[in-house]
């Protein structure tokens, strides 16, 4: 008894045997549960106040947080008020229910005997103490306006299946910033712990790690490098790299199971937390040839710029972005990436100047937004330059498409450039990246080069389009 009320790790494993009842020998003491624990009672005795834990599906997050760890701290401290959310009221709903049972067992009433309910104000959503303690449950989107905070704790603040939609994405972002880590009483001690799977660059976890001031507690079911990791005062494991996070129920043979069921860009998500690890892009950047300079502007039968154009010069704002196609010996090189935030008149600017430093045969400007504008307003200064691209499909349907003439061969980039890091870092990530930008601007080129577009401005003289000619009469024959 005593041993389970100073140490947290051995509170969760009376927690479970509490919710499963007649199952406590399932419980498997895992390394991974100890590091939660040590972590979650840094926050507890005040040594950080700011944690995310990245942990995969199944390893006891949720019981171990929004459950054992509320308990926890309102057995030490009854007067303590905590906020738990997660995606779904059920969720919500479940988990404080969980926390009702546990608190009202006997053994958590022994052990914590200064810590009761009180008689009036518990409901399905909130549990209060006599002591004026509380634990409320929301779900994203839900009212917390009168609810004050010691404790902020986010559960799974987003479903998997909402995290390719940049609104869901926005919304959760909002609903933390503007709804809970506005509920502290004492801003100056309230504490947030974060427990999450990843989906996307941009979901809950990497909103508030990019905010910085968090202590990040990362636990790929698969070990990615060799890792010391914190479990307890003066413990530490040692992690080699391959090595399974919980192998007691999740074997490499089972991970790998995983991997090729739910393919590897969700795995990579949801068990690696890495949502931008490049085996889950359909690019693979050993595709892409290479060259060494820059050659003058008549060793390129034509030069193709593409455009993807943002709103504003505001940091919030997407880029605009310009990349700058030189087509040589059949392959398409890319000479330069210009990304930038412009309000639009330095966009009319920046599109006509670059077109003239280029010497661009052909400008691709995205119908959309302020691409619209921006085509109008340069036809007038060069008529045959400047195209408008319709766009068609979704973004990721274009992006595969635009994949083909790069694994074909038909690409080249620079050994080295200033820009290539973030290109190919954008690209790989896509589409669970923080930008896509370039990813647009990249695919509008790569899908016009096998539209009629190209074939009319490349001329019908010339070699590569008399053998398309040849190659699809050649199919009508055989039909």
């Amino acid at each position: 008894m005593a041993l389970a009320r100073d140490q947290f790790f051995y509170f969760v494993w009376r927690v479970f045997g509490t919710l499963h009842s007649g199952r406590e020998g399932d419980f498997v003491p895992g390394w991974h549960v100890q590091a939660m624990c040590h972590e979650l009672d840094e926050v507890r005795i005040g040594a950080n106040q700011r944690l995310v834990i990245n942990v995969p599906p199944r390893h006891l997050k949720s019981i171990t947080v929004s459950v054992a760890f509320v308990a926890f701290v309102l057995g030490h401290r009854p007067s303590s008020k905590i906020i738990v959310a997660s995606y779904g009221l059920d969720l919500a709903r479940r988990h404080s229910e969980d926390c009702r049972r546990v608190m009202q067992s006997r053994w958590y009433r022994e052990m914590f005997p200064g810590t009761r309910l009180g008689g009036r104000g518990n409901t399905v959503d909130e549990i209060r103490t006599t002591k004026g303690g509380s634990r409320k449950a929301v779900s994203i989107g839900g009212a917390v306006t009168g609810h004050g905070a010691d404790y902020i704790i986010i559960d799974d603040l987003m479903k998997a299946g909402d995290a390719s939609s940049e609104a869901e994405l926005v919304r959760a972002q909002e609903y933390i910033e503007g709804s809970l880590l506005s509920r502290f009483d004492n801003p100056s001690e309230g504490r947030v712990v974060m427990i999450a799977q990843r989906l996307h660059e941009l979901d809950p976890p990497g909103y508030l790690l990019g905010k910085g001031g968090y202590r990040h507690l990362n636990l790929p079911a698969i070990a990615e490098d060799d890792q010391r990791i914190a479990a307890g005062k003066g413990q530490h494991h040692c992690r080699k790299k391959g090595e399974p996070l919980f192998p007691e129920r999740f074997g490499l043979d089972v991970l790998e199971r995983l991997r090729r069921e739910m393919g590897a860009a969700v795995f990579n998500c949801q068990y690696q937390q890495n949502p931008v690890a490049p085996d889950g892009s359909p690019l693979r950047w050993e595709w892409f040839g290479t060259y060494d300079e820059i050659l003058p502007r008549h060793a390129y039968e034509m030069v193709a710029q593409s455009w993807d154009t943002g709103t504003a010069a505001d940091p919030r704002s997407d880029y605009s972005v310009c990349t700058t196609w030189g087509f040589r010996d059949r392959k398409w090189w890319l000479l330069n990436v210009f990304r930038d935030r412009l309000d639009y008149p330095d966009l009319k600017r920046t599109c006509l100047r670059l077109g003239e430093e280029w010497e661009a045969d052909v400008v691709l400007i995205e119908d959309a937004a302020t691409g619209r504008p921006l085509f109008q307003d340069c036809i007038e200064q060069n008529r045959s330059r400047f195209r408008r691209v319709t766009p068609e499909q979704d973004k990721e349907t274009r992006f595969r498409a635009a994949c083909d003439p790069v694994s074909e061969g038909q690409v080249l980039l620079p050994r080295e450039a200033g820009w290539l890091d973030d290109f190919r870092r954008e690209l790989l990530a896509f589409p669970r990246g923080r930008y896509d930008d370039q990813v647009d601007s990249f695919s509008q080129m790569m899908n016009w080069t096998k539209s009629t577009g190209f074939w009319r401005k490349l001329g019908r003289e010339h070699p590569l389009a008399r053998e398309r000619v040849a190659r699809l009469e050649s199919m009508r024959r055989r039909r």
